[in-house]
């Protein structure tokens, strides 16, 4: 298991990954990894970088750090699309152009600037996946209509070949609806992150609540990249604490990679 977060806006990209990795067998967990595994590695030819969750060993039993940083380094590609398309080429490949088992959801962030439609360079997030998932949310109430239960479902279509998505800008809405979007933070989670957006869910209200305060932001300044990174990291880095002091298994744990990409480069 693990967390990873990519964050496209106005001020740039954000991208932020732990560092566990979970082994299982027979769908149970017997050890979680913590030792400093690359989740999120820079791709310098085209100014972009990746992310990774879910089932990757079931794709090769080359540690996958390894292996996605050889296809980085193998430059057959000149910009975002095509190296999308060489990762899910790559992913096939290593599968021997069969889907995985059913349950063996994986995907990679790929994230960096292209241009939109209109001409203008912006950023631009393709999500490579085998197939689309969702948790259903079962609450149980008492008769008075309190939730006293509740159990998070997670959903998977079956699973087939590596395809790439692009989810932002969205292709199916208008250059403004997608602007609009990007002002305000377009944002994807991937892994085990039902707590995550539980939580993020709430602090979103929490947070616009402290900034009526006069004089107070939280974070500092949400139009420099800088800040809104430094924010992914420590938001990703209060889901690991909590589960260290939580009865879960640490499938979200380690250490907090984050980077910043602006239009001119990655940012220290």
């Amino acid at each position: 298991m693990t967390l990873v977060l990519t964050e496209l806006s106005e001020a740039g990209i954000a991208m932020a990954a732990d560092s566990a990795i979970t082994r299982l067998s027979q769908g149970r967990i017997v050890e979680v990894d913590q030792q400093g595994w690359r989740k999120l590695l820079r791709v310098p030819r085209i100014n972009a970088a990746v992310s990774y969750w879910g089932s990757i060993g079931a794709v090769t039993q080359v540690q996958f750090d390894i292996w996605l940083q050889r296809v980085i380094d193998i430059e057959n590609y000149d910009n975002l699309e095509t190296f999308a398309q060489r990762v899910a080429n790559d992913l096939n490949t290593a599968c021997r152009n069969r889907p995985l088992p059913n349950g063996n959801d994986t995907g990679i962030h790929v994230a960096g600037y292209a241009q939109w439609s209109d001409g203008v360079n912006r950023p631009v997030f393709y999500h490579v996946h085998n197939g689309h998932g969702t948790f259903k949310i079962n609450e149980f109430k008492d008769e008075e209509g309190r939730i006293t239960s509740v159990v998070p479902e997670w959903q998977s279509e079956p699973r087939k070949l590596f395809e790439v998505h692009q989810d932002f800008p969205f292709p199916d809405k208008s250059v403004e609806e997608s602007i609009s979007i990007l002002h305000n933070g377009y944002i994807t989670r991937n892994g085990d992150f039902f707590i995550y957006a539980v939580l993020w869910h709430h602090m979103q209200y929490a947070l616009h609540y402290i900034n009526l305060i006069q004089n107070v932001s939280l974070p500092r300044d949400m139009t420099d990249l800088n800040s809104r990174k430094g924010f992914l990291h420590i938001m990703l880095d209060m889901i690991i604490r909590l589960y260290r002091c939580s009865n879960q298994s640490r499938i979200i744990g380690g250490t907090v990679t984050s980077l910043g990409i602006g239009a001119n480069g990655y940012i220290p």
